[in-house]
C-alpha cells in the first residue's frame, strides 16, 4: 500500500498567484506530475489541509481539476486558510465528509484506517479541538483496533522548536492523551508549518510535510515575524508493508537527471 501526502497548495480562485507572487496553481502542476510518474502508482491521496488559500468554492474546483488527473481517492481536512462549508461542498461527492459540523471522520483505505481530524477555528491561524471531539476522537479511535491507523489533522498538535509552534494546535497536551492509548497508531500527520519534521510523540510517530509551493524559513532562535522562502518543494510518500510497518519517504518535486547508474 502506497499513500501519497500534500499540504498546504493555498490555491486562489481562478488559478491566481498566493500573495499576488506565489502561482501556487503551477507548483501543485508540477507536484501533480511528479506522483503521476512513481512507480509504483500511489493508491490514494491524502491532503493536509490549506487546500484553499483564499476559501472560495473556485480555489477548490481548480484543486480538483488538477489533483484530478491522477485519478486517485483523495482524502482532505481543512486547514487555517480553508473555508469549512465551501470545502464540504466541493468534496460531498466523495461521500466520506459529514453532512453538517466539523469535518472529522474515519475511512479505511485498504488495510490501514485514516482518521481526520478537523482543527479550523475560522478567522484564526491557530488551531483548537473542543473536548468533546476529543471524545469523538477516542472513539473513533477504539473502532480502528486491530488496524494500523493514520490520524490526520493541519494543525501540528506538538512542539517543534519552531517560532511556528506558536500557530500550532493549542490542545496538543490532550490529543497526546488520547492517542498514546492506542498502539495501532502509526503516525499523526500534519501541515500548517511548510517544512518537514518528524520527532517522537505520544507513543507514536509525529509528522509534518512540507508544503508543494512555498515554505516557511527555519527560525530556531524564535526571532520575530514569519519568513517564506521558496525552498524545493515536496510531496511525501507513507509506503506501508504488513512484515515491516510504514516508512514516509519525502519526495523533492521535480525532474531531476540522473548521474550513475549501476547493475
Amino acid at each position: 500500500m502506497l499513500l501519497a501526502e500534500i499540504t498546504d497548495t493555498h490555491l486562489m480562485d481562478g488559478g491566481l498567484p498566493a500573495y499576488d507572487n506565489i502561482d501556487t496553481k503551477a507548483f501543485l502542476e508540477a507536484a501533480v506530475e511528479t506522483l503521476s510518474g512513481l512507480t509504483p502508482r500511489p493508491d490514494a491521496l491524502l491532503v493536509a489541509g490549506d487546500v484553499s488559500d483564499d476559501g472560495t468554492s473556485g480555489s477548490y474546483r481548480v484543486f480538483r481539476d488538477i489533483v484530478g488527473r491522477l485519478g486517485l481517492p483523495t482524502y482532505v481536512i481543512p486547514g487555517n486558510h480553508d473555508a469549512r462549508e465551501n470545502m464540504r461542498s466541493a468534496f460531498a461527492a466523495d461521500g466520506y465528509l459529514p453532512a453538517d459540523g466539523h469535518l472529522d471522520y474515519v475511512a479505511e483505505i485498504g488495510p490501514l484506517s485514516l482518521v481526520a481530524l478537523d482543527t479550523l477555528v475560522e478567522g484564526e491561524v491557530f488551531g483548537v479541538v473542543e473536548p468533546e471531539r476529543r471524545v469523538w476522537l477516542e472513539n473513533a479511535l477504539h473502532g480502528t483496533e486491530g488496524r494500523p491507523t493514520i490520524v490526520m489533522l493541519h494543525h501540528p498538535p506538538f512542539i517543534t522548536g519552531t517560532k511556528m509552534d506558536e500557530i500550532g494546535c493549542r490542545d496538543g497536551d490532550s490529543i497526546a492523551a488520547v492517542i498514546e492509548q492506542f498502539d495501532n497508531v502509526e503516525i499523526v500527520l500534519s501541515g500548517h508549518f511548510h517544512r518537514s519534521v518528524h520527532r517522537r510523540w505520544a507513543g507514536t510517530t509525529a509528522n509534518i510535510c512540507s508544503s508543494t509551493a512555498h515554505q516557511v524559513g527555519l527560525n530556531l532562535a524564535h526571532e520575530p515575524g514569519f519568513k517564506v522562502y521558496m525552498e524545493p518543494p515536496q510531496v511525501q510518500l507513507l509506503h506501508w508493508q504488513e512484515e515491516t510497518g510504514l516508512a514516509v519517504h519525502q519526495v523533492p518535486v521535480g525532474t531531476f537527471e540522473c548521474v550513475h547508474a549501476s547493475e
